[in-house]
């Protein structure tokens, strides 16, 4: 039977621990970001529509968590990275959808794909540090 509230704890510590880490990155590569940055919603706009960003990464965090905790060997912290290697190179691909989709420029889709799985490596050792025995 599952623990739900370690679940929430880990729902909870990882979504903190991913935007921290989304947040810092952001600010560190803006200069690599300045195509995808010309297409996103700015200002009022993106304010307006926040709230369906942060119901969405919440509903990532929540899947995320939900498949380790149901699926962890209790290794440790190289589990959780391990596992947060494989969700971000399997969200990797999504960057590759909207380069293919979408006005953007190949090392910027690059860097958004290990952007993406340096956050979910985190959310994984972060998640995993939840569950240690």
């Amino acid at each position: 039977m599952m623990n739900i509230k370690r679940l929430v704890y880990a729902i909870v510590a990882a979504y903190v621990a991913m935007s921290i880490v989304a947040i810092g990155l952001d600010l560190l590569l803006a200069d690599y970001m300045s195509g995808m940055k010309a297409i996103m919603r700015v200002g009022a706009d993106l304010q307006a529509h926040a709230i369906w960003m942060y119901l969405g990464y919440l509903i990532v965090t929540i899947m995320f968590c939900y498949i380790y905790a149901h699926h962890h060997e209790g290794k440790g912290w190289m589990e959780g990275a391990r596992f947060g290697l494989w969700i971000g190179l399997m969200m990797a691909g999504i960057s590759m959808v909207m380069y293919g989709t979408m006005p953007l420029d190949g090392m910027e889709s690059l860097v958004s794909a290990l952007v993406g799985i340096i956050i979910y490596m985190v959310g994984g050792v972060v998640t995993s540090l939840v569950y240690k025995k």
